[in-house]
Formats: structure tokens, sequence, C-alpha cells
């Protein structure tokens, strides 16, 4: 893996399996707080979304393992003063999307991936993924946090038709 074990490793790895794993748009990462993680029940809580809208995320068991490693060891190492976001840069600030867009690159590069892709690569990915082993497409939906499902069709890839 392109990630390494030290705290940035750590926070990176976390970062991947949750922008990945929960399809998250690339502002809703940024804007997570520490406590919109429910470990509890296995959920993200997306406040502040695309057009102000909320929702709850599932969060799978990689992806949890994932970001309480990096709550439990990394992030109390990076956090210089209290603060709730949930990605932090050395620094002890909120990761901002152009450090976050650079390390993905950096990670591209270490790991010898040539495609042009980003974060927003990793939500059309899931979608995909989600459709391919069977979700249904109104469950992508709302996973997505998508209000139609012409923009989730657009996200997995496939040709809308109307009928008619």
């Amino acid at each position: 893996m392109a990630c390494d074990s030290d705290v940035l490793g750590m926070r990176d790895k976390a970062m991947i399996s949750i922008y990945y794993g929960c399809g998250l748009r690339r502002n809703e990462g940024l804007n997570l707080d520490v406590n919109d993680i429910l470990f509890n029940k296995n959920l993200v809580y997306v406040r502040k979304g695309k057009n102000y809208k909320e929702r709850y995320v599932p969060m799978a068991e990689g992806v949890k393992e994932e970001l309480q490693n990096y709550v439990d060891y990394a992030r109390p190492t990076l956090m210089k003063a209290p603060v709730q976001a949930l990605f932090l840069t050395v620094k002890g600030n909120r990761i901002g999307s152009n450090a976050m867009a650079e390390r993905l690159q950096m990670l591209k590069e270490k790991a010898e991936i040539n495609k042009e892709a980003g974060l927003h690569a990793l939500r059309h990915s899931i979608a995909t993924h989600l459709l391919q082993s069977g979700m249904e497409l109104d469950k992508i939906k709302r996973f997505l946090g998508h209000s139609s499902l012409e923009s989730t069709q657009i996200y997995t890839h496939l040709k809308y038709e109307q009928c008619g």
C-alpha cells in the first residue's frame, strides 16, 4: 500500500477509506468533525452535504477500522489544540481541499498509478462497485445523497434511456 505507517499514513488511509467507502463529496469529507463519526452505529453523519442537505451514510467495517485507528492513535499526535475537525494537518488545523488533493496525488505517484483520478473518482468508483454487487439504483442514490436518479446513473456509468 502507498500509505506509510506513520501518523500521516494513518490519516491518509482513513481519508481514502471514508471517501471511497462512504462515497463522500470532497467538501463533505473536508467538513467532517470527529463527532460526525458514529462508531457505535457504524454511521457517518454528513452535516454539510450539497445544497446543505444532511444524511447518514453507513460505514463498512474496514472504513470503521481505519477511522478508529486514525482517531485513536494518529489524530491525537496531529492535534496541537482542541479542535473538532476530523482530518488534521501536521500543524493541527483542518486539512484543506488543496492539501488533500496534493496528498492523493503523492499517493498515486508512490503507488505508480498513472491514471487521472482525484477524490471524486473514488465516489464514482464506489457507486459503480455497489451497482455491480447488486445494490438497487435507488439505494445507491440515497447513499450518495443525490436528489435525482439521473445523477446516480451518471455516477454508475449507465446510459439513461427514457421510456416512451
